[in-house]
This record gives structure tokens, sequence and C-alpha cells, in this order.
């Protein structure tokens, strides 16, 4: 969910001292307003801006709001677009009408500020859980449903390949390997989900200690070795003696490069070289994730780090993502007050990259 300050309004009403006077106590409470005078510029403002919750006045000349409620439902479900009816008479016909056309609440004037404030904070919240919803089930219908195809696939092989006794043959114990890997992405999948909403809700904590960027590369590397063979890539490490231990969360900054090296990996063509490298700089340690891979376009580079973009290029192998883990990553790094970031190579490939302050200059989020 939109935080209250992130969280755009419209305010519909023909009465201008009620608009602006509403138009104020939501600012001040925190939300982005923008006010419309009549129901056909209401209209126009929904269909050309994506609004999070609608304020909208019952009684007004030319159109009601009923008549404007109807027309926003013909192209907005009710979860999608929360609309709050304002309307004069407590318990009339109004009420029971603006429900029945998709209203999900209603105040009554004058308005009582505090209710209609809950009032609002409540729609929200329900529009929040409802494209929490969505997003669940689009990753479960779609980047979860191949690879557990190929994990049931894989496991009926093995189940029809070898008997109670018998001896494991080279084949089924690469059928083995698959469903082990096809249930590595859907967990990375599911953990990707839950750590972005962690994260957005403020309850990912990270657990800081002293660490060694190196140290941290080189188990990353290390997991990451079979997957890289399976694909004729190439490893390679060049690490810096000299980088310093930082306060870090180990866990989560592998995380981060876990996912910079597996997408590494996962878009390199056979035969590539994927480079892990480390280095001081100024008051920083920087770890890079070097690639020969197709590189970023100018238009991949710009919403590289947004979640669910997706980019030009696809993967060498038909592996599946979540469409976080970058979005992820960026939030990582930024809890831990560094910097992160992506850019073509001059003759091939992308670089990942980021760096992390050598003396913390805040005590990251708990």
């Amino acid at each position: 969910m939109k935080s209250a300050e992130h969280a755009e309004l419209l305010v519909v009403d023909d009465n201008e001292m009620n608009r602006d006077m509403l138009s104020r106590r939501l600012t001040r409470a925190g939300y982005q307003v923008t006010i419309a005078e009549d129901g056909y510029q209401a209209l126009n403002l929904v269909r050309d801006h994506q609004f999070d919750l609608v304020v909208l006045d019952v009684t007004m000349p030319g159109m009601s709001g009923f008549e404007v409620l109807q027309i926003i439902r013909e192209k907005n479900e009710i979860t999608a677009l929360p609309v709050i009816m304002a309307t004069a008479h407590d318990g009339s016909d109004d009420v029971v009408a603006g429900l029945k056309l998709g209203a999900n609440d209603y105040v009554t004037k004058p308005i009582d500020y505090p209710a209609l404030l809950a009032r609002i904070h409540t729609q929200l919240q329900l529009r929040s859980l409802a494209q929490l919803k969505d997003e669940f089930l689009q990753i479960a219908s779609h980047d979860l449903k191949n690879p557990l195809g190929n994990v049931l696939l894989s496991a009926y092989l093995v189940l029809e390949s070898v008997k109670p006794g018998q001896t494991m043959t080279e084949d089924v114990y690469e059928m083995v390997g698959f469903i082990v890997q096809h249930s590595q992405e859907m967990k990375r999948i599911i953990t990707d989900f839950l750590d972005f909403q962690a994260m957005k809700d403020g309850n990912l904590k990270l657990n800081v200690e002293p660490a060694n960027l190196n140290d941290i590369a080189s188990r990353v590397a290390e997991d990451n070795s079979s997957y890289a063979q399976s694909k004729n890539i190439g490893v390679g490490l060049a690490f810096d003696d000299q980088l310093p231990q930082i306060e870090v969360d180990p866990a989560r900054i592998a995380q981060v490069l876990q996912n910079f090296v597996g997408n590494a990996i996962k878009f390199c063509a056979e035969g590539s070289t994927v480079l892990l490298r480390t280095m001081v700089e100024a008051d920083c340690a920087r770890v890079e994730v070097v690639d020969s891979g197709p590189g970023l376009s100018e238009a991949d580079l710009a919403k590289v780090f947004i979640k669910y973009a997706r980019l030009s290029n696809k993967p060498t192998g038909s592996e599946t993502s979540s469409g976080l883990g970058l979005a992820i990553c960026k939030q990582m790094i930024e809890a831990h007050g560094g910097s992160i970031g992506a850019r073509s190579n001059p003759d091939r490939g992308a670089t990942f990259w980021f760096s992390l302050p050598r003396v913390p200059a805040h005590s990251p989020a708990n």
C-alpha cells in the first residue's frame, strides 16, 4: 500500500468551500489531493490519471455522484479504485443506492474529518491487500507454474525409472538435479515476494555484524558453480586483499550478490565468463559483477531496479524470474546506507555493482 504521503486522492464536489476545506484537511494528513468541480471534470481526471481513492459528493448539478460512480465502475473494479460517497442524508436511500452502484463506503455531511480519515485509511489498506492477492496469483499462475511442472515431470520420470533397490543411473541422477534446480527457482521466487512485502511494510530486520565482502562473494561464487557449469559458463574472481571489514547483514548482502551472479549466468550464453571483483573506493567497499552477455539498452537501464520490470534480454536457458529480485537488491543496499547501479560495458555485457560505506553513516534499520 502507498504510504499517506504518496497516496493520491481525487475530491469531487461542486461547492468550492466544501472541496477546498476537504482538500486542505487531506493535504495536512499527508495525502496528495486533486480536486474536481463537477462530474464531467472528475471523469476526465480518472480517465487520464491513476488515483488511489475518490471522495465523491452525491448531489451535484449536471451529473450526480451516482452517475459518476456508475461510469467509474464500468472500467474500475471496486478493489482497484475505492470510492467514498459524501451525502447529506444519513440512512437514506442515497446510502443504499451508492453501495449498490459500487461505492466502497460513505460519509455524511457535515463531514466528521477524523472519521473520514479513518475510512480512507481502511479503504487504502483493503486496496493494498487486493493488489497483494492479485500479485501473488500472478506469480503462482505464471512464475511458479512452469518450474513446478518441470519438478513434477522429473519426479515422475525418476519414479518410473528407478525401482526400489535399483542403482540410480547417470541420466536419473541428472533428473534429480533438475528437481533440485527448479525447486530452488520456486523457493527464490517465493522468498523474493515475501521479502519485498516485508521491506515495503518496514518489517524486514537487518542482523548487522562485522564481515568481509571478499568472503561473502567467494561463498556466492561457490554456491553458483554448479549452475555455471551446467551452462558451460566460467566464474572468475578478482578480489582486493586490502578490503576492510564493514558492518553489514552478511545474509542480506549475500542475497544481493546471489541475485547479481544468478542473473549474469542466466543471461549469458554458453562459453561466456562472469567476473566477481571487489575494490576499495574512497570511503566505500565496492563489489561488481561483470558479465559478457548481451548488455543493457538505455531503456533497460532506466527501469532495471523497478519491480516487475521486464527487460529486453531473455534468459538463455528459459529460466524464470519473480521480477522482484533487483528491486529487492536496491532496497537492501539502501537500507545499509549504500549505493547500487548498473551499466553496459564498452565492449559487451553489463556490470552490476554496489558500494557500502566502510563506516556506516547511520545505523541500518532494525
